[in-house]
């Protein structure tokens, strides 16, 4: 994911880049590899896409934590193996996204779903077996592992140092530049109503990025355009293309 950034930054682009969220609202399923498709096809930059961990301890790509709405099995993706849910809900694997990604060379934010008083011990243990799936598919450099759980961020960055990590900050910190040296992160995401346009520029000028998270009302979409945010998720990535070009 760095060699996009850099190559987006190098080129003086002042539109930033688009991510599928969840691949693209579309009428395939979210996070489905035809919906990653798609969203590539109508003008996504990168796709982002949500990594959770099954009881039988494979990761799979899935973005409600309680499966119950999407699959009718009451409980959370970590209570159910992989079979039970695929009976029920097509889910495919990090593993196969990863391949498919590889040959299509495809730029991917993973997000590590969290709800972390039920979750936290799963996602621990998913980032290694994440770290060896990437690493496997000789897709380091072209993903980015994002999300709330610092700790298990941490744990992702010291498996393997070229594994590049974003948080997700929902607070207003005191110094957002120490925050992601600490935390050797290399993407600040933040809704955009909670920054600034000089934080944006102080994280930029400090060698960050600046990600505007997802983005669905106009008002904030356009304050992160202004604002000369890196990168920013959308439902329908095509809407974009003209203002891209």
């Amino acid at each position: 994911m760095r060699s996009l950034l850099e190559q987006h930054r190098r080129e003086g682009n002042s539109f930033p880049l688009i991510g599928g969220h969840r691949g693209c609202i579309c009428e395939d399923q979210e996070n489905s590899i035809p919906a990653m498709e798609k969203g590539l096809s109508r003008g996504a930059d990168y796709l982002e896409i949500d990594v959770q961990l099954t009881r039988d301890r494979i990761p799979v790509i899935f973005h409600d934590i309680d499966t119950l709405e999407k699959t009718g099995l009451p409980g959370l993706v970590q209570d159910h193996t992989y079979d039970e849910l695929n009976q029920c809900y097509k889910v495919p694997t990090l593993e196969s996204v990863m391949q498919w990604g590889r040959k299509n060379s495809v730029y991917f934010a993973l997000e590590i779903k969290s709800q972390h008083y039920l979750t936290g011990f799963s996602e621990q243990e998913l980032m290694p077996l994440m770290n060896e799936i990437v690493q496997g598919a000789a897709m380091v450099g072209q993903v980015e592992a994002f999300g709330v759980n610092y700790k298990a961020l941490s744990t992702l960055k010291r498996l393997n140092p070229e594994f590049e990590i974003g948080l997700i900050v929902p607070f207003i910190p005191k110094d957002p530049v120490a925050l992601m040296h600490d935390m050797h992160a290399m993407v600040y995401l933040s809704y955009v109503d909670n920054l600034r346009k000089d934080e944006i520029a102080l994280l930029q000028g400090n060698g960050y990025y600046v990600s505007g998270a997802i983005l669905r009302e106009q008002r904030l979409i356009d304050y992160a355009i202004e604002s000369k945010v890196d990168m920013f998720e959308f439902d329908k990535p095509e809407i974009f293309q003209a203002r891209k070009r």
